[in-house]
């Protein structure tokens, strides 16, 4: 399965050190795309579909930002990762609102960017096999929310509160009802999730 990427970039020493390092990354991601304005990447986006969107937010005729608003009201589900030259609090706060994957700071270093990729091809193919396994159009949507926080911070600390927090409902309500319908505790889920993700991670690995 190989992921396709769009890119929305519009300095060329950028874009090739991107291309660059997706060519030297060990495989599962094709570039299906790429933009280097507002009015480019509208049409582009709208004639693929793309799995990831990997855009700059300072681009020629609108923003990152603009961008990433009009696919997610699109109804795009796919992963957004966020590129900045400028550490700036509000627009990291504006990538969390729109569900962006990740935010990088420029100047981007090939390990960086591979371990973006990493995370990425886990988180999806990962994520395929929990939604084949235990995902339903049917779970209550703080289930829902709590499994999307799960995998997209699988590589972090992931506390019960919190997560209920974020999912709207209390710590205790969340666990009681996920052991209920999904029939796995919270944090069986996390360790499954996280367990799932080192084994495709594993089987990918070139291993000698």
């Amino acid at each position: 399965m190989m992921i396709r990427l769009m890119i929305v970039e519009d300095e060329n020493a950028s874009l090739c050190r991107y291309k660059k390092y997706i060519e030297q990354y060990d495989g599962g991601f094709i570039i299906e795309s790429v933009a280097t304005n507002y009015c480019e990447a509208i049409e582009k986006y709208n004639k693929t579909n793309p799995d990831v969107i990997f855009s700059d937010i300072v681009i020629p005729g609108g923003s990152g930002i603009e961008f990433i608003e009009h696919v997610r009201n699109s109804n795009y589900k796919g992963l957004v990762v966020i590129v900045s030259g400028y550490d700036n609090f509000s627009y990291a706060q504006k990538a969390i609102k729109l569900g962006c994957f990740d935010y990088l700071l420029k100047p981007i270093f090939k390990n960086d960017y591979f371990f973006m990729l990493d995370k990425v091809k886990n988180l999806i193919k990962g994520s395929s096999i929990v939604k084949n396994k235990y995902y339903s159009e049917q779970l209550p949507d703080y289930i829902k929310k709590a499994m999307k926080i799960v995998e997209r911070n699988y590589d972090r600390d992931i506390i019960l509160d919190d997560v209920a927090s974020l999912a709207g409902v209390s710590s205790a309500y969340l666990s009681s009802c996920f052991s209920k319908h999904v029939n796995m505790t919270f944090i069986d889920f996390v360790k499954y999730y996280r367990v799932s993700v080192a084994c495709l991670f594993l089987e990918n690995a070139n291993l000698t």
